[in-house]
């Protein structure tokens, strides 16, 4: 498989305080990968850095073949790498179809226009709840998306996320705070979602990351002291001496 994005000696630093050192990753076309490591290790800084919220201090960001380490985030999301974040990231008061739809404005090649009625375009209309049955959100298509459960909520910022027609995408910590058979729903999501496009994940919960990854990154300290696969990483020394011998949970 081709790279379909790559880093190369990337720092990152906030005045004296070196975040990444000189950071080289590659991600191949259709993989599924898990950036891990203890809190502290820089991997929400690597995250912004490659979705446009920070630019590196150095080093280069390639998406298809394309630098992109000084784009600002909607000229990234453009060219299709979407992410989600931490904290649920959705519009509360608007209807959980419309938040959906919202996502693909661009992709749709509707962008922002006050002269259509959105509601009347039924290609946009089809493309909706064809994102919605993928999520099995199509029952609460029609209620405030405030009004959902956490972990529904998860799932509807992952669907604002393939909105775009992202065929990359970024999800940070997409099981935390959830129950384990939430955990087990939303992994079954992002399985099903990812088939077609390339992951980069971020995820305390070793559990899902040996199921999903195809790939694993352990990122300690601003360094990647391991790239290789779960089983591998399971069993590598360094890996357990500086994460997984003292993981909390």
């Amino acid at each position: 498989m081709s790279d379909i994005l790559k880093l190369s000696k990337v720092s990152k630093s906030f005045g004296p305080a070196k975040i990444i050192k000189n950071l080289d990753l590659n991600i191949k076309k259709g993989e599924r990968h898990a950036i891990i490591g203890p809190n502290g290790a820089g991997k929400s800084t690597l995250f912004h850095l490659i979705s446009g919220h920070y630019t590196p201090t150095s080093g280069s960001i390639v998406l298809n073949n394309e630098e992109i380490g000084s784009l600002d985030p909607h000229d990234i999301n453009r060219k299709g790498l979407a992410r989600s974040f931490q904290v649920t990231n959705i519009f509360p008061k608007m209807t959980v179809a419309e938040n959906i739809r919202c996502g693909m404005l661009w992709a749709k090649d509707y962008k922002y226009s006050i002269f259509k009625l959105v509601n009347n375009e039924n290609e946009l209309n089809k493309s909706t709840s064809e994102i919605l049955e993928e999520l099995n959100l199509n029952h609460c298509a029609n209620i405030p998306a405030g009004l959902l459960s956490y972990a529904d909520q998860r799932a509807l910022e992952i669907g604002i996320t393939i909105a775009s027609g992202a065929d990359t995408i970024m999800l940070d910590e997409p099981t935390a705070g959830m129950s384990n058979s939430e955990t087990a729903r939303a992994v079954e999501l992002i399985k099903k979602i990812s088939e077609k496009r390339t992951l980069l994940i971020v995820e305390h919960d070793m559990g899902v990351v040996f199921d999903l990854a195809d790939r694993i990154s352990v990122l300690v300290y601003g360094e990647i002291i391991c790239t290789d696969t779960p089983k591998k990483v399971r069993t590598n020394k360094k890996v357990q001496e500086a994460y997984l011998g003292t993981e909390e949970h």
